[in-house]
C-alpha cells in the first residue's frame, strides 16, 4: 500500500487531481481515460463516501510543459462521472497533498510517520532514561495492546478474536508493523508470534536490547483476549542479531 502526501520530481510540472465522482461502475475508469492523454499518473487513491458517491485523488505529472490546472479541470467538468473537481499545481517540482487533513481507517483516525523515525524516538527514550526507558516503552505498548484488543473484542466478540487471531495479525502487517505470523500450541497454551521486518528495529542504533514496546503490546492484547495474566518473552530479536523478532506468549 502506498500513500502520497508528498512527491518531488525536479523540473517537472506536477498536479494533484481531486475528483468527487459517482460511485457507479466505470466512473473511475472514465475519469482516468479522460485525463490519460494529458498526464502520467504517479499514484492515486479512491474511496467511497457515506452518501453513495466516491472520491478519487491522484498525483500526476503533466505530459505537456504548457498544461494548466484550469485545462485539466475543464476536461473533468465535461465528464458525466464527475460531480465536482479541483486541480492543484505543485511548486518547483514539489507536490504536497493540501486536500486531506488526516487518515481515516474504518471509524478511526490514524496518523502517518516514518518507521525509522519512530524507532529512533525509542532509542532516545532509552538513552535518556536507561532501563526506566525500557519499562516506559513496555508500559506504553501494553496500554496500546489493551486498547486495540478491547476495540476488536467489542466489534467481533472475544471468541472470534481468539479464533481468528492469526488472520487479524495480518492487519498489523498491512499497517507497516512488520510481517506477523503466529502459531499456537494448544497442549502448552503457548502462542509464538514471529515478526519479520519489525518496525521497532528499523534503523535503530542498537542502544536497546529488544522490542520492549512490541512485547508490551502482545502482553496487553493477550491479557484482554485470554482473560489471564500472560507471560510474554521476546526470545529472538533483530536488535540482537536474529533474522526476525520472536515473541513467546504463555497463559498457563
Amino acid at each position: 500500500m502506498r500513500n502520497f502526501p508528498i512527491h518531488y520530481a525536479k523540473g517537472r510540472k506536477l498536479f494533484h487531481i481531486i475528483v468527487h465522482m459517482s460511485d457507479a461502475p466505470g466512473s473511475m475508469s472514465a475519469i482516468l481515460d479522460g485525463l490519460g492523454k494529458r498526464v502520467n499518473f504517479i499514484g492515486m487513491t479512491s474511496y467511497s463516501l457515506s452518501d453513495g458517491t466516491a472520491m478519487l485523488t491522484a498525483f500526476a505529472e503533466s505530459l505537456s510543459p504548457t498544461e494548466t490546472p484550469e485545462r485539466l479541470k475543464a476536461v473533468l467538468v465535461r465528464l458525466s462521472a464527475n460531480l465536482e473537481a479541483d486541480v492543484r499545481e505543485g511548486v518547483d517540482g514539489l507536490l504536497v497533498d493540501t486536500f486531506h487533513t488526516g487518515i481515516r481507517v474504518g471509524d478511526d483516525d490514524y496518523i502517518l510517520m516514518r518507521r525509522e523515525g519512530l524507532a529512533r524516538v525509542y532509542d532516545y527514550i532509552v538513552k535518556i532514561f536507561g532501563t526506566g526507558g525500557e519499562v516506559l516503552l513496555y508500559e506504553q505498548g501494553k496500554a496500546l495492546g489493551k486498547d486495540n484488543a478491547q476495540r476488536r473484542v467489542k466489534e467481533l466478540g472475544v471468541e472470534n478474536v481468539v479464533s481468528d487471531s492469526s488472520y487479524l495479525g495480518r492487519a498489523l502487517t498491512a499497517q507497516g508493523w512488520g510481517v506477523v505470523e503466529s502459531t499456537t500450541k494448544p497442549e502448552s497454551k503457548e502462542v509464538r508470534i514471529t515478526v519479520a521486518d519489525c518496525f521497532e528495529c528499523s534503523g535503530a542504533e542498537r542502544v536497546r536490547k529488544g522490542c520492549d514496546f512490541y512485547r508490551g503490546f502482545w502482553e496487553g492484547s493477550a491479557e484482554v483476549t485470554r482473560g489471564k495474566q500472560p507471560v510474554v518473552k521476546e526470545i529472538e530479536c533483530r536488535l540482537r542479531g536474529s533474522k526476525a523478532c520472536v515473541f513467546q506468549i504463555s497463559t498457563a
